[in-house]
């Protein structure tokens, strides 16, 4: 893996856009409160989601490639926020390659685990957080650490049971089990080697 990039998160104020690289949007209301959530926060969202499912998929592979590759390479956005879950990121990677521009953070879970670990790969953090769809039904305090996240403020441990005694120190790399074996013997599986990985 490359040396990790430190990234300037984004501050209230800037632009972030929406895009649907997954299923296909069914609850435009959700979509519609959660861009509501992160403007209260002093963000302007733009969305840029395709209009025409294709099956279980928001879109053809190449109009969400696309899609993608415009919030990418789009100097004025400061962050890429995915719409929801389901299937269909891992299409994208095929022959895909990270363009050169302003590397900026991806904040997703699920199925995103495919972006989220193909840039780590390349060095590159992102968010493993809420969706845009499912913002509005997390908990005050499930929105609140993802504002902290964000904002780069400090943030509580994360509490649980361990499967083994012990301290271990290293990345924390979250994944959605089933989409990160999907990478296995891809270019875009990043180094497991002193990782912390964190599954759902």
């Amino acid at each position: 893996m490359a040396e990790p990039v430190l990234l300037q998160p984004p501050t209230p104020g800037d632009r972030l856009r929406v895009v649907a690289l997954s299923g296909p949007i069914t609850d435009w209301e959700a979509l519609t409160a959660g861009v509501a959530l992160w403007e209260a926060e002093g963000y302007r969202v733009e969305v840029d989601v395709v209009r025409e499912p294709w099956g279980y998929l928001a879109g053809r592979d190449a109009d969400r490639r696309a899609a993608l590759h415009r919030a990418w390479i789009d100097p004025n956005c400061a962050a890429i926020l995915c719409a929801r879950g389901g299937y269909g990121c891992a299409r994208l990677l095929e022959g895909w390659v990270w363009p050169a521009g302003r590397p900026k953070w991806v904040i997703g879970f699920s199925d995103t685990t495919a972006l989220l670990w193909s840039l780590w790969s390349q060095g590159i953090p992102s968010l493993h957080g809420p969706l845009i769809t499912t913002l509005a039904q997390e908990s005050d305090a499930s929105r609140q650490r993802l504002w902290d996240a964000v904002a780069g403020r400090p943030l509580a441990p994360l509490q649980g049971t361990p499967w083994v005694s012990g301290q271990a120190e290293g990345w924390l790399l979250p994944a959605n089990l089933t989409v990160a074996t999907h990478l296995i013997g891809t270019p875009h599986l990043p180094s497991l080697e002193g990782a912390i990985l964190a599954l759902e």
